[in-house]
C-alpha cells in the first residue's frame, strides 16, 4: 500500500508540471480555426536495440528506427538515438536519451507540378520517470517523460514553438504468464502540448500566446517474447488520435486569411472559418516490431 500511495503521489507531481507554462493573458481570438479531418493513416515502425549495462541498476542503451507512414508507401523518419536509464529504487527508474531524427518533408511544386522531397533534420531530448507497482502477477507502471523537439530549418517563432515542449503520460499494465516466454501488455498514453502556439490577430500587436492542449491519444496493445536471455522482440499495435493547430501569419503579423473579394470587394472565406489556423485531426493505426540485444 506504501508504494501504491508513493506512486500516486508520483504521479501528481508529476502531472502538475503541464501547468508551468499555463498563460492567462485575455487575447481576442479572431474566429474559430477551420476543422480539418484527414484521412486515416496505416504505418508502420522497425527498431533494433542493443541494451548495454554499465553498472549495478545503470545501463545505457543505443537505438535505431525505421518509421513509415502514408498506408506504408513513404519513410516518415529515421530516428537514431542513444539514452541511459538508472533504477534508483526497486519501484523507482529515471533516465534520460538524444535522438537525431531525419524528417522526410515532401511539398507540391505548383510550377512543375512535381512533388518536392527533402530531409530535414531535428533533435529530441527526452527526460523521463517511471514508478511501478506490481500485484499479483500484473505490473502496472506509470511513466511521465517530458519532450523538447529541436528544429534545425528555418521558421516562423510565432508559427511554431522551438524547441516545442510536450509532457507524455503513459500508464501501462503487463502480465506475467507462468513459464511463459511472452508477456502481453496494453497501455493509454497521452501527448499534452506545453508551449504551442497559440493564434493572435497580429503578432506584433499582442504578446505571444501559448497553448495547451491533448495532441495526441495513444492506445497501444502488444507483447514481448524473451526468445533467450540475451535477445527479445516487442509486437505491437498502437492506435493514434492525433490533433493539431496550423497557424499561418503574414509578414506584417497578420494571420493569413483564405479568402477572395466579391463584386463589391467584401471578403469572402474559401473555408468558413478558416482566418489564418486550422485545427486537424487524423487517426493512425500503427503496426511495430521491436528488436533488443543486451549484452
Amino acid at each position: 500500500m506504501k508504494k501504491l500511495l508513493r506512486l500516486l503521489m508520483l504521479a501528481v507531481a508529476l502531472m502538475g508540471c503541464a501547468t508551468l507554462y499555463a498563460q492567462n493573458d485575455e487575447i481576442p481570438i479572431p474566429t474559430k480555426p477551420a476543422t480539418v479531418q484527414k484521412d486515416d493513416d496505416v504505418q508502420a515502425r522497425f527498431r533494433a536495440i542493443l541494451d548495454i549495462p554499465l553498472a549495478n541498476n545503470l545501463s545505457l542503451d543505443w537505438s535505431e528506427q525505421v518509421r513509415m507512414h502514408n498506408n506504408v508507401s513513404d519513410i516518415d523518419k529515421i530516428v537514431s538515438s542513444v539514452g541511459i536509464s538508472y533504477k534508483a529504487l526497486p519501484w523507482l527508474k529515471v533516465g534520460a536519451s538524444y535522438g537525431f531524427i531525419n524528417v522526410r518533408d515532401e511539398e507540391f511544386d505548383n510550377k512543375t507540378n512535381k512533388s518536392l522531397v527533402e530531409w530535414k533534420n531535428r533533435h529530441m531530448v527526452n527526460v523521463d520517470v517511471t514508478g511501478s507497482y506490481k500485484v499479483g502477477r500484473v505490473k502496472l507502471s506509470l511513466r511521465e517523460r517530458v519532450r523538447f523537439n529541436f528544429r534545425t530549418d528555418s521558421i516562423n517563432p510565432y508559427e511554431h514553438a522551438n524547441p516545442a515542449i510536450s509532457l507524455r503520460s503513459r500508464l501501462k499494465a503487463a502480465y506475467d504468464i507462468r513459464q511463459c516466454r511472452w508477456e502481453p501488455y496494453a497501455y493509454v498514453e497521452l501527448y499534452t502540448t506545453l508551449n504551442a502556439r497559440d493564434a493572435v490577430p497580429n503578432y506584433q500587436e499582442y504578446h505571444q500566446a501559448f497553448k495547451q492542449y491533448i495532441s495526441r491519444i495513444r492506445f497501444s496493445v502488444g507483447t514481448e517474447f524473451k526468445i533467450n536471455n540475451y535477445h527479445r522482440l516487442d509486437i505491437y499495435y498502437r492506435f493514434h488520435m492525433n490533433q493539431a493547430y496550423d497557424i499561418r501569419y503574414k509578414k506584417s503579423g497578420d494571420l493569413k486569411t483564405n479568402h477572395t473579394y466579391n463584386p463589391k470587394g467584401e471578403i469572402i472565406l474559401k473555408d468558413p472559418g478558416d482566418m489564418g489556423w486550422r485545427h486537424e485531426k487524423q487517426n493512425c493505426h500503427v503496426f511495430g516490431i521491436d528488436y533488443k540485444f543486451k549484452l
